[in-house]
């Protein structure tokens, strides 16, 4: 197992460190390009992907917190940070969004200076939407090689990007026949877009923060009931991510067996729950409260 951790984290860093370094190279490539040829859609777009940039960083931070392992100071361990990091980049990039949606007029007919269109620009656009595609794709493969929800979370934001390009392309050939209030428009899509990424990347993580309690299947849960000698388990309770996963419960035991043997249906209660929840969780911890059967015991 903890050769497997640190396979991941090395890993998960490995894409972030890749990632980091792209995007600060198509963030300077549209931002310069952008600015130098008035386009606002291609300015915003260059913003979107310094904030990208940011957002690795903030990861990469994470991760580094997340791998730690267990002390005395956090016995469950410091898995909860890469979930905390995932939440930094969500409201990061709810911050740019507004933000930039405060800073544009995009109800102006005309821009203040006029976008001068060009090949250069054209081929940029071009090349980093590249880029963002191929990131984006990369991200979202390792994120579920990896169970790795600050990837997923990237993954989804980079596909944006590919989509942002896409707006910033269509702005590009409109200029050409001087229809410049698309610039504008897409400029303020950006913004929305970004806005409306960020409330969902923070919705998808703040239930794991607060201990929200994944989807199981009941059904599973009830096959160890099918142990000899288990009359009933109840009580059931588990909270965690796709990484560490606590698990609780009780199980009612008849009431005749000795101490030796209610601790043997215990583990093997136990091992049979990692087993039928493997696909839940990297790792699962489960904590069994064993107790002798009475029919007022059971759940409603």
């Amino acid at each position: 197992m903890e050769k497997e951790l640190l396979f991941r984290e090395k890993e998960i860093k490995k894409v972030l460190l890749t990632v980091l370094f792209l995007n600060l190279f198509i963030a300077s490539l549209k931002i310069g390009v952008g600015f130098n040829s008035h386009y606002i859609s291609l300015v915003s777009s260059g913003i979107d992907s310094l904030f990208d940039s940011a957002s690795n960083f903030l990861a990469l931070i994470s991760i580094y917190f997340a791998f730690k392992p267990a002390d005395s100071g956090h016995n469950y361990g410091h898995y909860k940070f890469e979930t905390l990091g995932s939440l930094a980049i969500g409201a990061l990039i709810l911050f740019s969004g507004v933000q930039f949606l405060l800073s544009l007029n995009i109800f102006e007919e005309k821009p203040l200076k006029e976008p001068i269109f060009g090949v250069f620009p054209f081929v940029s656009v071009l090349f980093s939407t590249g880029i963002s595609f191929f990131i984006s794709k990369y991200e979202k493969k390792k994120g579920h090689e990896l169970s790795s929800s600050i990837l997923n979370s990237d993954s989804t934001h980079t596909y944006g990007d590919f989509l942002i390009g896409l707006g910033v392309l269509l702005s590009l050939i409109c200029s050409y026949f001087k229809i410049f209030w698309v610039d504008g428009f897409v400029g303020g899509a950006i913004g929305l877009y970004l806005f409306v990424l960020g409330i969902e990347i923070l919705r998808n993580n703040l239930p794991e923060l607060l201990d929200g309690s994944p989807m199981i299947e009941q059904e599973l849960v009830k096959k160890v009931e099918e142990i000899e000698h288990i009359r009933d388990i109840h009580k059931f309770r588990a909270r965690g991510n796709q990484n560490c996963l606590f698990i609780d419960f009780h199980l009612l035991l008849d009431e005749e067996l000795s101490l030796k043997e209610a601790h043997k249906i215990g583990h093997d209660a136990e091992e049979m729950i990692k087993l039928l929840l493997e696909k839940y969780a990297r790792k699962i911890d489960v904590t069994v409260h064993v107790e002798p059967y009475e029919e007022n015991h059971l759940d409603d």
